[in-house]
């Protein structure tokens, strides 16, 4: 028996991988796309970007607000504490259109902005209006703000060291006026609506005196409820008599066996008397003339009662007006600064290995998202 064996066809050699229309264009895309603007960023940032020298300072915002001593213990009566507030009005104060107008005013910012003439990306026009000088100034000028601490942080840049302090030194000067400027209007308030209820309830006094004033003048009585005293003086006054004279008659009649004793019949008259006269004080009070003295006596108790009620409202709202101008005088804003303006001795801006890689990457993204576009295209095809 023979064994056969089977012969397999030979193998095709591979071809060799040709360059394709395509691998070009991939090519050529990328040295467009990344190679050749990163070429051009290293060699502006190289040859035309001019050395920026950068000053930092760090400051915020501190309230003195008068406390307790014996709360604090700390023999001062004083309490420092942060306002971040206030520091976020700071924050953008230095972003604003108003601070930049007043240091171009005093220190010529387009002028120190265009000085460099070969440098057109990180330089200005010295004839620009000033919104674009804002712009440019938000980018030369970085300020951050800490929300938690209220410490502010600021980093300006220039092509030379003092100019670069300068232009801190006089957003601090120009913060620290607007702080004072705050704290003015902070004292102001603490008063204003206090004083403004104290004039109320002065005003408030006053109507109550005048009306009262001129019931008085209208009654011709100063006090009519001295009149009902007095009256019902007198009814009181005979209602203890009456009780005395039972009495006696009492006693007589328990002292005596003479029913015809004079001294009974005289007790009997007195007693008689006094009820007469008793009951005549009564109908007086009952009678039209009194009925309008009891209304006279309402309205004057009225206005009595409305007089003590202004005249307590005025004495707490001038204590608290008092209290109000006690706590404005210790309630003083101030700013409080931790880095004074440095001086730069060397020029550390614009990083360049950092722009680059930044660019670099920034580039490459575009290109891959540039590519991912075009095949997804040429498959749907």
């Amino acid at each position: 028996m023979t064994a056969t064996v089977q012969a397999f066809p030979p193998r095709r050699a591979a071809r060799r991988a040709r360059m394709r229309r395509r691998h070009g264009l991939f090519v050529m895309s990328f040295i467009v796309m990344v190679l050749a603007p990163l070429g051009g960023i290293i060699w502006y940032l190289n040859e035309y970007a001019e050395d920026q020298f950068a000053s930092e300072m760090s400051f915020s915002i501190r309230s003195e607000e008068f406390v307790n001593p014996l709360e604090t213990l700390n023999g001062l009566g004083r309490l420092s504490t942060g306002t971040t507030a206030d520091a976020e009005v700071v924050y953008e104060f230095i972003g604003s259109q108003k601070i930049v107008r007043s240091i171009d005013a005093e220190l010529g910012l387009r002028a120190l902005y265009s000085a460099p003439e070969d440098d057109p990306v990180f330089t200005i026009s010295p004839d620009v209006p000033v919104e674009e000088l804002v712009r440019h100034w938000r980018f030369m000028v970085q300020a951050n703000l800490d929300k938690g601490s209220g410490l502010i942080n600021v980093k300006s840049f220039a092509f030379d060291p003092v100019s670069a302090q300068n232009i801190n030194a006089v957003i601090l000067r120009q913060s620290q006026e607007l702080v004072d400027m705050l704290s003015f209007q902070a004292r102001e308030d603490a008063t204003k609506y206090a004083e403004a209820d104290l004039d109320e309830a002065r005003e408030r006094l006053k109507r109550a005196r005048q009306k009262l004033s001129e019931f008085r003048a209208e009654s011709q009585l100063i006090d009519p409820t001295i009149d009902v005293q007095s009256q019902g003086g007198v009814s009181a006054a005979l209602q203890q008599q009456l009780a005395e004279a039972m009495i006696d008659l009492d006693l007589l009649e328990g002292s005596t066996s003479n029913r015809n004793d004079i001294r009974l019949e005289q007790a009997r008259r007195r007693i008689e008397a006094i009820r007469n006269r008793l009951e005549g004080e009564r109908a007086s009070l009952a009678s039209e003339v009194d009925r309008d003295m009891v209304a006279i006596v309402g309205s004057y108790e009225a206005l009595i009662v409305e007089r003590e009620f202004a005249e307590q409202a005025f004495l707490s709202a001038a204590a608290a007006f008092d209290s109000a101008r006690a706590d404005a005088k210790g309630r003083t804003k101030y700013l409080a600064v931790h880095i004074e303006p440095t001086l730069a001795d060397a020029p550390l801006y614009p990083r360049a290995i950092l722009i680059s890689a930044v660019g670099g990457a920034l580039l490459l993204l575009i290109w891959s998202v540039f590519l991912m576009v075009a095949y997804s295209i040429r498959d749907r095809r």
